[in-house]
C-alpha cells in the first residue's frame, strides 16, 4: 500500500505506538497504512458522511485491519472521547472547519498531539490556535502534484505572538520546499490585496495588514537565500574602494570572520561598538561593514579586559564578520568626501589633494572642493549643522562670504593650506585643534568643525546603496543605534 506524499508526510509525524483518531478519514488509507507498518496500536476513523466512511471500511477489510479500527459516523470529534486517543489527525479540511472541530473538543489541549493539514483559512487557523491555548511546534511541507501542503504538529500550550507574515506562512524554517511555499503564499496575498484595492471601499485595515504580510514574506525569502559570502562582499568592496590605497597607519580590510561564511543580512555602521554588534545579532546579520577599523593600532590580546577585546569577543561569539573600509574609502571617488560634498549641496566637485590614480586609472586623494551659491558664513554653518544632523558646530570667521568650499570628512584640518591653494574661502572638517583655529583666522579662511561622526556618517547610506545594488537578495540596513557619542551644552 502506497500513501500520497501528503499522507506520507503526516504518517511520519505520528508517534510510534500512538492511539490515533483520523478525522475526515475518507478512504481510511492513513490508519490502515500505519497499522500495516506497526506504527500505531489502534485507530478511530471518523467521517461526517456515510460514503467516505464505507470506503474506509472497505480499505480496512481489503488489508485485514478491520478489527483494529473503530469506525464512527460523526461530526469531527463529537463521538470520540478523550481517553480513546492520544493523537488526532485533521487533514484536508478548511481552517474554519478545523476550528469548529477543536472548539467542540477542548480536551484536545490536554496532552494530545494534533496533526493538522488545513486547505484554506490558514491565517485564521493559526491566529485561533495562538489565542486559544495551542502551540504549533513544527511545520512540514509536502508536494503533491503542483500543490504544496503544510502539515502542522500542534499541542496544548502557549506560543509567542506571530507576525502578520507568520500567520500566513508560519515561522521561517529552512527546508527544500520553503522558498517555493513562500512564493505560493505570496501569490495568494497579492491576490487578496488586489481584491481589496479594487473594491469600491477598500478595508484600509485589511490593506495595511496584507502589505505587512507582503513585506514579511519578502524578508523571510531573503533570510533563506544565502546569496553571497563574506569573501564576495570583501571582493566587491576591494573593487569599489581598493584597500591598498589606505594610509600606512591604517588597518582597513577584512578584519574578523570567515571568508566562506554565508551572508543574507548586512549591517552598515560608522563604527563597530558592542551596541552595534548586539543590533546586528538581533537582526540576524552575519556581517558588519564599517568605516572605522574595529582593530586599530596594537591588539596584543583578545579578552574581556579591554574595550576592543570585548567587541571582538562579541563578534566571534555571534559569528559576525567585520569588514572596515577607512582611509581608502576617504580617498576614492564616490567615497566619504564625495558623499560629504554632495550632502552639503556643492557642485563642480573636484579633488582637494590628489594622491594618485588606482589600478583602473581612477584618481584618488583626501578631501574635495566644490562651489555653492554665495552666502554668509552663519547661514552656511547652520545649513551644515542641519544637513549633517550635527549636535553642534565650532567655527572661525575668516572674514569672507562662503562660495568656494573645501571638505574633509574626519580630522582633515592639516589640509588647510591645500584649501587655500585651491582658492577656497571655507573649509568644512572636524577635530580641529586650537592652534588650527588660530591659523585659519590669521589666513582669512572660514573654518567649520562639524564633528567627526557627522562629517563621516554620510558614507553609511552610500555603502548601504552600493551593497544593496550589488547583492539585491541580501538585506542591507544602516545601524539605528550608533549615534554621535557626545553632545554640546
Amino acid at each position: 500500500m502506497q500513501l500520497t506524499p501528503r499522507l506520507r508526510t503526516i504518517a511520519q509525524q505520528v508517534p510510534l505506538g500512538a492511539r490515533l483518531a483520523d478525522v475526515g478519514t475518507d478512504h481510511g488509507y492513513l490508519p490502515v497504512w500505519l497499522l500495516l507498518n506497526g506504527r500505531i496500536k489502534g485507530a478511530v476513523a471518523a467521517d461526517l458522511r456515510k460514503g467516505p466512511l464505507e470506503r474506509a471500511r472497505e480499505t480496512a477489510q481489503l488489508y485485514g485491519q478491520s478489527v483494529a479500527i473503530s469506525f464512527r459516523l460523526c461530526d469531527g470529534l463529537t463521538d470520540i472521547i478523550s481517553d480513546e486517543v492520544d493523537t488526532v489527525v485533521i487533514a484536508g479540511m478548511g481552517g474554519e472547519t478545523i476550528i469548529d472541530i477543536l472548539k467542540a473538543a477542548p480536551w484536545t489541549r490536554q496532552e494530545k498531539l494534533l496533526l493538522l493539514q488545513p486547505m484554506t483559512g490558514i491565517p485564521n487557523l493559526r491566529r485561533w490556535l495562538q489565542n486559544n491555548g495551542y502551540a504549533i511546534l513544527d511545520e512540514q511541507l509536502a508536494r503533491e502534484g503542483k500543490r504544496l501542503y503544510s502539515i502542522w504538529t500542534v499541542k496544548g500550550g502557549g506560543m509567542p505572538p506571530l507576525s502578520p507574515a507568520e500567520l500566513w506562512a508560519g515561522e521561517n524554517r529552512d527546508g527544500p520546499l520553503r522558498l517555493e511555499y513562500l512564493s505560493m503564499v505570496e501569490k495568494k496575498v497579492q491576490k487578496a490585496l488586489q481584491g481589496q484595492l479594487a473594491a469600491r471601499e477598500p478595508d484600509q485595515e485589511a490593506v495595511t495588514e496584507l502589505e505587512a504580510v507582503q513585506h514579511g514574506l519578502w524578508e523571510m525569502k531573503k533570510e533563506l537565500i544565502p546569496v553571497t559570502t563574506v569573501g564576495e562582499v570583501f571582493a566587491f568592496l576591494q573593487e569599489k574602494t581598493p584597500f591598498e590605497l589606505q594610509e600606512d597607519f591604517d588597518n582597513a580590510g577584512f578584519l574578523v570572520g570567515r571568508a566562506g561564511a554565508d551572508v543574507n543580512k548586512i549591517l552598515v555602521s560608522l563604527d563597530i561598538t558592542r551596541d552595534v554588534v548586539q543590533e546586528a545579532a538581533e537582526q540576524g546579520a552575519q556581517l558588519i561593514v564599517a568605516h572605522h577599523p574595529v582593530i586599530f593600532g596594537k591588539a596584543a590580546e583578545m579578552t574581556d579586559q579591554t574595550v576592543t577585546g570585548k567587541v571582538l569577543l562579541d563578534l566571534a561569539e555571534n559569528r559576525i564578520a567585520a569588514i572596515c573600509a577607512h582611509t581608502n574609502l576617504d580617498a576614492v571617488e564616490d567615497g566619504v568626501n564625495d558623499a560629504l560634498a554632495l550632502r552639503l549641496g556643492l557642485s563642480d566637485i573636484g579633488q582637494l589633494r590628489q594622491t594618485g590614480v588606482d589600478g583602473r586609472g581612477r584618481p584618488y586623494g583626501i578631501g574635495r572642493v566644490g562651489m555653492i551659491s554665495e552666502q554668509p558664513l552663519y547661514d552656511f554653518a547652520m545649513a551644515v549643522k542641519r544637513l549633517l544632523g550635527a549636535n553642534g558646530i565650532r567655527l572661525v570667521d575668516g572674514g569672507k562670504p562662503v562660495h568656494k568650499v573645501a571638505v574633509g570628512g574626519g580630522a582633515c584640518a592639516d589640509f588647510m593650506t591645500d584649501a587655500l591653494a585651491r582658492g577656497c574661502d571655507t573649509f568644512v572638517t572636524s577635530d580641529v585643534k586650537y592652534h588650527q583655529f588660530l591659523d585659519a583666522k590669521a589666513l582669512g579662511l572660514n573654518l567649520v568643525d562639524a564633528g567627526h561622526y557627522p562629517t563621516e556618517n554620510v558614507i553609511c547610506s552610500v555603502l548601504r546603496d552600493w551593497l544593496a545594488e550589488r547583492f539585491p537578495q541580501t538585506a542591507v540596513s544602516v545601524s539605528q543605534r550608533h549615534h554621535e557619542v557626545f553632545s554640546y551644552l
